[in-house]
């Protein structure tokens, strides 16, 4: 709803100022193992919690050591930011045009007695006038058509300058930042040779974005460099691996151009990947979006355009996965079935300024071909139509409330030191386990609603034998789908289950009872009850007064806490809601002495 979505917008906002990048995953030369921080990790928890999203979409880089990912990521978070302040722009001013038209509407009708005709014009020049004073943020603009290769200098996309606020670019208070370092935090990246991110980092301010009707939390991932002087393969693969399951969208992060080596590694992981997921059931692939981002790319020719360029950069992948190369056949398999989707795009060098160690980010630094380009990749790499899609691994959609089970469970695959491919396989077991229990806890809490409504108070004793019917249905179709898993531990799965279950059946029972136990306490008082307001009213009059002065106080006690001098639609929404709040208290009570009686 369009009040749910601005207070999480808000929010997040309040959240802008603390936002910083966490270290989530660190690896442990000395033992060779990976580590958790879990201090990190509930700080981006409870940040997820706070947006109250559906789904988590976790767009990761990966790549060789100083070809500058974490620059890459800041801009993003650029074009990101620019995106959801226009979706929170675009909700609030919905919310403001309903709330105008609505009072509009109703003064016309009741105080002013003008037609149904009269009443809606009323509303919707109101509803006009509500969000006069509100700037809209555009987005996204149309590409810049007039741009060829080294055809000329043109200003950077306008979501590069993007670094306030929603409130604030709508209320015209934004100032253009003139770089990076200018107007907010990111990722730490520098300028020179020295390697400045290790292990996997989020950064802990969720964006939050529609997709397909849902809110979805969107994450970014940036990650150690890979192939340097201090990982091993193994290490290499395990974060590869660690970033590739839990990424919606994985740009892997190459200089020059596509490699044997670099495809050799990437194959590295997916072949016991493959070797995993073989046998479980998934309609799609195991892992996300995979994206070739290839820098400095220097072969575009003077004069061609955006899709001449895409062209090459497709061009360029089909021939390194079709190459006559041993065995680079199968990788190109193996590839396209781990993976959703693999594309490929160059970007150009964004200038030699970028180079020097006192870079700071300033974007008269960078080229204009860089920037016109990177506004391409963006739009075609956060497409609304595949974008936010949810992180999925094995189909497991990840959520806020799932987000730790599945990063630790996949955290422990890469700990031992058996077969990765085992190990990997049974943290998907682990996954595949949690989506399943997770679904029938689901189904069983819907189906008790259906059997034992909380809008009405029941017969104990049909709680418990429905309760206990539906609760039995439910073990056997968990026991059913564990045994396909060959658990080791199916007997502590199945115990914890059964228990889950018990709990809300027994929640529900505890509160019927608690309600009938009331009810019980009124049966037997209302008769002195009744009779002494008979005798004390006995008149139609006076219980008309009574029920006036009742009225009058709700009304005086409404009007204080909306702030209002007069009474006014807003007003009698909320004395109707208590109307009706207290006529279905009362039903309860006359169905709950029936029972107790």
């Amino acid at each position: 709803s369009w009040p749910a979505m601005t207070d999480s917008y808000n929010a997040l906002e309040n959240l802008e100022q603390e936002a910083q990048a966490l270290q989530i995953v660190r690896l442990d030369f000395k033992e060779n193992r990976v580590v958790v921080d879990e201090d990190n990790l509930k700080i981006i928890l409870d940040n997820l919690k706070l947006t109250k999203a559906d789904a988590v979409s976790i767009v990761a880089i990966m790549g060789t050591y100083r070809t500058g990912k974490s620059f890459l990521l800041d801009l993003l978070m650029r074009y990101l930011k620019r995106w959801e302040a226009s979706e929170h722009i675009a909700t609030k001013k919905r919310e403001r045009q309903a709330q105008a038209f609505k009072q509009a509407e109703f003064d016309a009708k009741i105080h002013e007695g003008k037609s149904e005709e009269e009443a809606r014009a009323a509303g919707h020049k109101a509803a006009e006038e509500a969000v006069r004073d509100m700037k809209d943020i555009p987005f996204p603009l149309p590409r810049n058509e007039r741009w060829t290769m080294k055809g000329g200098t043109f200003p950077p996309p306008s979501w590069v300058h993007s670094s306030s606020s929603a409130s604030s670019q709508s209320n015209g208070l934004e100032r253009e930042s003139a770089g990076l370092a200018d107007g907010g935090s990111g990722f730490e990246w520098r300028g020179g040779m020295e390697k400045c991110t290790e292990g996997i980092w989020l950064w802990s301010r969720p964006y939050l974005l529609p997709y397909e009707g849902r809110k979805v939390g969107v994450l970014l991932m940036d990650t150690q460099g890979a192939w340097d002087a201090q990982m091993t393969k193994e290490q290499t693969a395990t974060i590869f691996g660690l970033t590739a399951l839990l990424a919606s969208k994985f740009i892997c992060n190459v200089q020059n151009m596509l490699s044997d080596d670099k495809v050799d590694a990437i194959d590295y992981f997916t072949t016991f990947a493959q070797a995993a997921c073989s046998g479980m059931s998934s309609d799609e692939a195991p892992f996300g979006n995979l994206d070739f981002l290839i820098r400095d790319w220097p072969w575009y020719e003077k004069g061609w355009g955006y899709d001449q360029c895409k062209e090459q950069s497709t061009q360029h992948l089909q021939k390194m996965l079709n190459s006559g190369v041993a065995g680079r056949k199968e990788t190109a398999e193996r590839l396209k079935e781990v993976f959703r989707t693999v594309s490929c795009f160059g970007l150009p060098h964004p200038g030699l300024g970028v180079l020097e160690p006192s870079f700071q980010g300033e974007f008269s630094e960078i080229g204009s071909d860089f920037f016109q380009l990177l506004d391409e990749f963006t739009r075609s790499f956060f497409d609304p139509k595949s974008f936010p899609k949810p992180s999925s691994p094995l189909g497991a959609e990840v959520t806020p409330s799932t987000f730790e089970n599945v990063l630790k469970n996949f955290v422990e695959a890469f700990r031992g030191t058996g077969s990765a491919a085992v190990q990997l396989r049974e943290a998907f077991v682990k996954v595949e386990v949690f989506k399943t229990r997770d679904l029938l806890l689901e189904q069983f809490k819907s189906r008790l609603k259906q059997i034992a409504p909380e809008s009405r108070p029941l017969d104990p004793d049909a709680i418990e034998d429905e309760g206990s019917r539906v609760m039995e249905e439910f073990l056997r179709n968990f026991e059913n789908k564990l045994r396909s898993f060959k658990l080791p531990d199916e007997n502590q799965q199945v115990a914890e289950f059964k228990d889950s279950i018990f709990q809300m059946l027994s929640k529900r029972q505890s509160d019927n009872s608690e309600e009938l136990n009331s009810a019980q306490m009124k049966l037997l008082a209302s008769p002195a009850v009744g009779a002494g307001v008979f005798f004390m009213t006995g008149h139609p009059v006076i219980d008309s007064c009574i029920a006036g002065l009742v009225l009058w106080i709700q009304t005086k006690k409404r009007m204080a806490e909306l702030k209002k001098d007069s009474i006014d639609l807003e007003v009698i929404t909320a004395l109707c809601s208590d109307l009706q709040k207290f006529a279905k208290n009362r039903i309860r009570d006359c169905q709950a002495m029936m029972i107790a009686a």
